[in-house]
């Protein structure tokens, strides 16, 4: 090999290094886009106190109606609500009747409208299983389900930015909503539709 050829061959060598080192300092200057970081798991538990709040979720039943209803229990207080609403038939609930207070419901809160109808179509149905440990509550079963529901479909704009919020959203959207009874040391694991086998902190 002559010394022109080996020439050429150290030449075109060095113009491929060259060009390769241009394509990466390009690649340095460029906005690559960098996958987000995981979020955090979240550990489902009692459901966060403010909850409500962080999600604006509105008062389905008046706060007045609710004073008149005292109770040694959830069960007794919810059947008293239920019966105060016009909602109870013995111990059925009037599913038309409340549907119909729904649809009302949503006209006044019109950001609402598809939590309203989803908790239409998730909790005025037969037989809705047991939301709790009570065992044959339909009063309780319902107004829970409808609470749960809502708090499963809060509208994005509803939610706060507060930062005290931010693990609320996370549990609504990664958490089963579980009556805070589930987690009694008495009732055991895997009832309440199994909130206790979820992960939790330790």
């Amino acid at each position: 090999m002559d010394q022109f050829q080996f020439g050429e061959i150290k030449t075109g060598k060095m113009l491929r290094i060259l060009g390769l080192f241009v394509v990466i300092c390009a690649m340095c200057g460029a906005d690559i886009p960098v996958a987000p970081p995981a979020p955090p798991r979240v550990y489902c538990g009692d459901m966060p106190a403010n909850i409500i709040t962080c999600g604006s979720i509105p008062q389905i039943i008046p706060h007045g109606i609710q004073s008149r209803c005292p109770g040694s229990n959830k069960c007794d207080v919810m059947k008293c609500v239920v019966k105060e609403m016009g909602w109870l038939d013995g111990s059925s609930i009037k599913t038309a009747k409340l549907g119909k207070y729904l649809d009302d419901f949503a006209k006044e809160h019109p950001d609402w409208a598809a939590a309203i109808a989803q908790a239409k179509a998730t909790c005025l149905v037969q037989n809705l299983p047991a939301q709790g440990y009570y065992v044959d509550c339909p009063a309780y079963d319902v107004t829970f389900c409808m609470l749960a529901t809502f708090i499963r479909n809060v509208p994005p704009s509803q939610w706060s930015s507060s930062s005290d919020c931010a693990y609320a959203r996370q549990y609504a959207g990664a958490c089963a909503v579980c009556p805070d009874d589930c987690f009694a040391p008495a009732i055991p694991t895997g009832s309440c539709n199994s909130c206790r086998v979820l992960p939790r902190s330790p």
